[in-house]
């Protein structure tokens, strides 16, 4: 757009007093909509006691980078994990050296995970469960962000 367009433009906004820019990044918005969905997503995990341990938080980046939710940026160490979760406010974050361990003893990609060492079925299931019942919760997050959305 040349200055000449946007100075029209701006001078519109001017004489329409009861406008009001919101924003002007569709990025921004699908970024804050994303990080909302997430820390609401693990929210309900934890009310739900399906996250037990800090260092299920691992299993929630590998799927995320196995590609469960679109939406989520791909990590490309736990460095850049802990970051997304620390700038969300989310506390009680696992270690760099757990969550490295959990990537290199997870073998495959979700949901056909297998696991580096003696794992009982059942701890099996737990691990794949959290990335499921995320994925499900993150997803009912969103869907009741777009509905409001929707309703203004």
């Amino acid at each position: 757009m040349d200055d000449s367009v946007f100075e029209q433009i701006m001078g519109m906004f001017g004489i329409c007093q009861g406008v009001e820019v919101v924003s002007t990044s569709k990025v921004v918005e699908t970024k804050a909509l994303v990080d909302e969905c997430f820390i609401e997503a693990l929210q309900e995990l934890r009310e739900n006691k399906v996250y037990k341990r800090s260092s299920d938080l691992a299993y929630i980046m590998i799927g995320a980078n196995d590609g469960i939710i679109k939406d989520l940026p791909f990590f490309y160490s736990p460095d850049d994990f802990i970051g997304y979760c620390m700038q969300l406010g989310i506390e009680d974050i696992p270690k760099r050296s757990t969550i490295y361990n959990k990537v290199n003893d997870t073998i495959g990609k979700y949901p056909e995970w297998t696991f580096v060492g003696d794992v009982k079925r059942k701890e099996i299931l737990r691990r794949s469960s959290i990335v499921s019942l995320f994925s499900s919760a993150y997803g009912r997050a969103k869907r009741r962000k777009l509905d409001g959305f929707l309703d203004k």
